[in-house]
């Protein structure tokens, strides 16, 4: 076999992975990344979920003011019953947008240097729990409340839960007031002198207001002429048989305490109430009762019918 024969049957070697890796380099110009890109990658990855952590915390405190007002509200005057209320009032937009800050925090983990290492449970609940640290803190700071204010009165189209209770309450047709009573209105107005007041509601209409059902503690809330919530029924254009009158809604973030202490002063009110309309029915024959009839406007109540 001669020297060319020889050559044509000489495997030609194959180059190496190395040599191979340094030709493609130089065929596709590929430069080093610094190491400083890695890192700040790295940071901004972090700051993200420290961002997400952070909207998720202000979306939980916001729900948190909502729910926890809900739990003391007058409920029984504007609604069936608790549910129905709830759903109303329910934060729907917090809280898709917590489930979303929840689910970016997580996903922004995995994709640091050893984010594949974490299970996915410990994952959710590490982010979890500094988000209700988190919220919890400003909650506390009464951030949930003054967040939700500000955002109802720079945006329109957002239904804060201030906005919420005065759509609620401002409803005349259905037996309920917000406003204030008129200075020196106390006097003569076409009944008997100091039971019909006026009262101007949140729209800047002028209503002429029976108290004659009203105690001595509800006509010194309307005395102070601060803003109050009022229940009866309207009984001509513009005047209103008031049955019950209460402080107004919050103006500011209140803490869980005066909340309860609301609320059982709504409860002793009311029942107070119906145990006089009661106890009127029973003595109805023993002479001249000193509270109104079965028939009375306080007595047909929605609410009345509610808390019995």
């Amino acid at each position: 076999m001669n020297n060319d024969t020889h050559k044509q049957n000489t495997p030609i070697p194959e180059p190496s992975t190395t040599k191979r890796l340094f030709e493609r380099i130089e065929a596709e110009s590929i430069t080093p990344t610094p190491r400083l890109a890695f890192v700040l990658t790295q940071w901004g990855i972090w700051s993200v979920w420290v961002a997400t952590v952070l909207f998720g915390a202000v979306a939980l405190a916001v729900s948190g003011y909502v729910t926890l007002s809900a739990q003391y509200a007058l409920y029984e005057a504007t609604h069936e019953n608790f549910l129905t209320f709830f759903v109303a009032v329910m934060p729907y937009i917090w809280v898709a947008l917590f489930a979303l800050m929840t689910y970016v925090s997580v996903y922004e983990i995995r994709k640091t240097k050893n984010g594949y290492r974490y299970n996915t449970f410990l994952i959710l609940g590490s982010n979890l729990a500094f988000t209700v640290l988190g919220a919890a803190f400003l909650h506390s700071v009464g951030m949930g409340y003054a967040l939700d204010k500000k955002l109802g009165e720079q945006i329109s189209m957002y239904m804060s839960m201030e906005k919420m209770e005065q759509n609620m309450w401002q409803m005349p047709e259905e037996g309920r007031l917000i406003g204030i009573l008129e200075p020196g209105t106390g006097g003569l107005l076409g009944g008997k002198e100091g039971q019909i007041l006026n009262f101007k509601d949140i729209t800047g209409s002028l209503w002429r207001l029976n108290v004659e059902d009203l105690d001595e503690r509800e006509l010194g809330l309307l005395g102070l002429e601060l803003p109050v919530r009022v229940i009866g029924t309207t009984t001509s254009e513009f005047s209103f048989h008031v049955c019950g009158v209460f402080p107004g809604i919050q103006s500011r973030a209140m803490p869980r305490k005066e909340m309860m202490e609301r609320r059982r002063e709504f409860d002793a009110v009311m029942h107070d109430k119906m145990r006089k309309i009661e106890d009127w029915a029973e003595e109805a024959g023993d002479g001249r009762p000193e509270y109104p009839s079965e028939d009375s406007p306080c007595a047909r109540l929605p609410v009345m019918k509610r808390l019995r």
